[in-house]
């Protein structure tokens, strides 16, 4: 069973302006991880970082829409530990943002086999850093990451 983490843009992703074809084809990719994980084909995993970044949400409709939706999910829940911290530390000097770095080092934590983000920023940086873990946008896992 494919082990995934997302990041804190795939929740929001479903609930943004889908008029946009990029976003629009993000949603329904992040749905189609959505429905494969209420069917237990696929587990999902966690982090205090998408919790914190969650509830610092402050526009309030799409807010309590997501919420609604990540606690409908049956979540697998990554511990922190100090050796998140000291891969954060590690992430940061090379280049990786802050909360970029949390989500990759949990990632590597829990042992996933993908991380995903809709986040460019994110995907470039991570690429380019020794993330132990792939990073990829939600589109790439359904069409390569042997999903269709």
């Amino acid at each position: 069973m494919l082990k995934i983490y997302l990041d804190n843009c795939c929740y929001n992703r479903p609930f943004d302006d889908l008029t946009n074809e990029k976003n629009a084809l993000e949603a329904k990719a992040i749905e189609d991880i959505l429905v494969r994980a209420v069917n237990k084909e696929v587990k999902l995993y966690n982090s205090a970082t998408v919790d914190y970044e969650l509830y610092s949400t402050t526009e309030g409709n799409k807010k309590n829409q997501v919420e609604n939706l990540y606690n409908l999910l049956d979540l697998e829940y990554i511990q922190h530990s100090e050796s998140i911290e000291q891969r954060v530390d590690e992430l940061e000097k090379q280049n990786i943002h802050h909360m970029d770095a949390y989500h990759i080092a949990y990632s590597e934590e829990g042992n996933v086999d993908y991380l995903i983000t809709t986040d460019k920023q994110m995907l470039n940086s991570g690429r380019k850093s020794d993330t132990k873990i792939k990073i990829i946008n939600p589109i790439e896992l359904i069409i390569g990451g042997g999903m269709v």
